[in-house]
């Protein structure tokens, strides 16, 4: 069994169609996460500053699909709203904590075999935050923090998508054709 499986296997996750709607269902972590998998809802922030750089973290090995760079990424719990998942993620992972404009956009349906018995099989939300504070990250959750100038970053995930989870790309898609997100990563 995967490592990743033993990542908060009770946790209680909002059972999603393949379009993102609920569908009035919840399934716990472990469920939701052995292959093939139930579809849930999950979120992804892309953090951004004004120096024109995203900051990535290292994903934990402890976590499905762990070994890459990625961006704050959470399921949205039972009881919880979109943007209360965001800003918990926020606070959990990089330190960031209150609300600070965080706009989510729409989402994106994918499904990731890692043959080992883990997957991902998520609807997920696209959604970035300008932040220029101090980031602290959560050891357990971020392991290391990466900033790096969006061209290169872009380029980066062009030429090394395997660097990435699979996910990124599209929240990175998604946030790029929104008129406000976009201007961030020129």
């Amino acid at each position: 069994m995967s490592q990743g499986l033993q990542d908060n296997p009770t946790q209680r996750l909002i059972c999603v169609d393949h379009d993102g709607r609920e569908t009035g269902r919840v399934v716990d972590r472990r469920s939701a996460h052995t292959a093939p998998g139930v579809k849930h809802l999950a979120v992804q922030i892309l953090v951004l500053n004004s120096k024109g750089e995203i900051i990535l973290h290292e994903r934990p090995m402890t976590k499905v699909g762990g070994g890459v760079l990625d961006a704050p990424t959470t399921h949205v719990m039972a009881g919880e709203t979109h943007m209360e998942a965001a800003v918990r993620c926020l606070k959990n992972e990089y330190g960031i904590a209150g609300r600070h404009r965080i706009t989510i956009l729409g989402g994106f349906s994918y499904e990731k075999d890692y043959g080992d018995g883990s997957c991902e099989n998520e609807f997920c939300l696209a959604a970035y935050v300008v932040y220029d504070g101090i980031i602290t990250p959560n050891g357990k959750e971020v392991p290391r923090v990466v900033r790096l100038p969006c061209p290169e970053f872009i380029q980066e995930l062009i030429s090394g998508p395997e660097n990435f989870p699979p996910w990124l790309k599209d929240t990175v898609r998604i946030v790029r054709s929104d008129q406000n997100g976009g201007r961030l990563f020129q």
